[in-house]
């Protein structure tokens, strides 16, 4: 068995030896990684399942997708564990339960036409029912009520999760897998926050409704089983496909490389707080154009005492005619005379008054709608109407906590990006990757640009 080289294209490209190509051949397989089979089956079912028919990927992108996901995802396993890649399970779905969720999605939109016509030439999902004991209202709040107490969180206690593994909803029976029974506590450790406090609450409709949408999940789990699209070995390497990708999605997010504005990594501002002030300088002289900003503006403007004045002036204004001649005939500020003519204004923050401010938000050339002054000392209000005719650009101070701010967060994701580089690298050559050529139907130079 090779070693995996530094990039993708060396670690796919190498030939694995004669006697390892023979047992993937053997087996049937597509690959191993790290001792871990994939069938040609899995992947093609993962190619048909990423895009739309138009667009699908290659089958060699697939691969090499599924290799990413599982070294990062193992490493993200083994170096942080799943409690701290999934922070969130006490409001959101079990780990556990997302994950069935999503095996169940991608088999319906793969197989959704031979499903359904399935289910159908059975009776639909009711006939796979033989016993119903759904409790009535009184019976889910003696069950899984919090009665006086007041509780925290939505935990069941001993006594109430062992009575709920008690309770038989449904018995049914399914095409391949046989006689099953659906419980109670299996309908409770499926719900998110919001489906638990409606059982609490003794919501018996939404409890049938999620019952029977448990019922149908099992059932396309069994189908794809029973009509030989997969192995039940098969289903348990798509789910580890899965729970690999969202392990590797969730390592990202630790590091501060996924982009998603309500998560805050620890690890992004660890490595920002460690920027030095002459990484900062290297990199204020090479981004120079990052932190250009408008230093002053030439504007003219038209000040009305009422709404009526103001909309006149702007209407006139959409017709074409020059800010300056409607300034001189509509304005009531002193420099009417001048086509309103403010001048250059420069950027003072702490001095500087709200139309200066307004003035430095606007584009060039094109005049503002009419807007209207905070009250004065007298209580009096007018309507401005603004134009920028030019704007003078000038660079950020070095020692501005806008610019330290800035480059100590661009520093920050750089540092981040290389050393995900750095890890993945090592995984790769860590890995050992198995490759059947005559089932994938593709080479090293397929593989290129992967």
């Amino acid at each position: 068995m090779r070693r995996l080289g530094l990039s993708l294209l060396l670690v796919l490209g190498l030939t694995a030896q004669a006697a390892s190509r023979d047992s993937l051949s053997t087996q049937g397989l597509a690959a191993r990684i790290d001792g871990q089979p994939v069938s040609l089956r899995l992947l093609q079912l993962l190619q048909a399942s990423a895009a739309e028919p138009s667009a699908t990927p290659p089958l060699s992108k697939v691969l090499a997708s599924l290799i990413d996901n599982r070294l990062l995802g193992e490493h993200a396993r083994a170096q942080y564990g799943d409690a701290a890649l999934f922070p969130n399970t006490r409001v959101a779905f079990t780990r556990e339960v997302a994950l069935e969720q999503q095996l169940q999605a991608l088999l319906r939109q793969r197989y959704r036409a031979e499903l359904e016509a399935s289910l159908a030439a059975r009776g639909g999902l009711a006939q796979l029912v033989q016993v119903r004991r759904l409790p009535q209202a009184d019976a889910l709040l003696a069950l899984l009520g919090q009665g006086e107490r007041v509780q925290l969180d939505d935990s069941l206690s001993a006594t109430q999760l062992a009575r709920a593994q008690d309770w038989v909803l449904l018995d049914y029976r399914l095409p391949g897998s046989g006689a099953g029974q659906l419980r109670l506590a299996e309908l409770w450790q499926a719900q998110n926050v919001q489906g638990r406090a409606r059982l609490r609450a003794g919501d018996v409709d939404y409890l049938a409704q999620q019952a029977m949408q448990l019922l149908a999940g099992r059932y396309v789990v069994d189908w794809v089983v029973e009509a030989g699209k997969l192995s039940s070995a098969e289903l348990g390497a798509l789910r580890q496909v899965l729970l690999d990708r969202d392990r590797r999605g969730a390592l990202l997010q630790l590091l501060g490389l996924e982009a998603d504005m309500h998560y805050d990594s620890a690890h992004l501002k660890a490595l920002a707080a460690s920027v030095s002030a002459a990484e900062i300088r290297r990199y204020y002289r090479q981004h120079r154009a990052d932190f250009q900003q408008v230093t002053r503006v030439r504007a003219r403007h038209i000040r009305c005492p009422d709404q009526a004045c103001a909309d006149q002036a702007s209407a006139r204004l959409a017709r074409g005619e020059a800010f300056a001649s409607v300034a001189r005939q509509l304005s009531q500020s002193e420099d009417a005379a001048s086509g309103g003519q403010l001048g250059w204004l420069a950027a003072q923050p702490g001095q500087a008054a709200w139309l200066q401010q307004l003035a430095f938000a606007l584009p060039s050339g094109q005049p503002s709608r009419p807007v209207r002054s905070p009250p004065g000392p007298d209580g009096r209000s007018d309507w401005e109407i603004v134009l920028v005719e030019a704007r003078k650009l000038g660079l950020q101070p070095l020692d501005s906590e806008g610019v330290r701010y800035q480059a100590r967060q661009a520093l920050a994701r750089e540092k981040a990006a290389a050393q995900f580089q750095a890890l993945r690298a090592r995984l790769y050559r860590q890995a050992d990757i198995e490759l059947n050529p005559a089932a994938l139907g593709f080479g090293r130079a397929e593989l290129q640009g992967v």
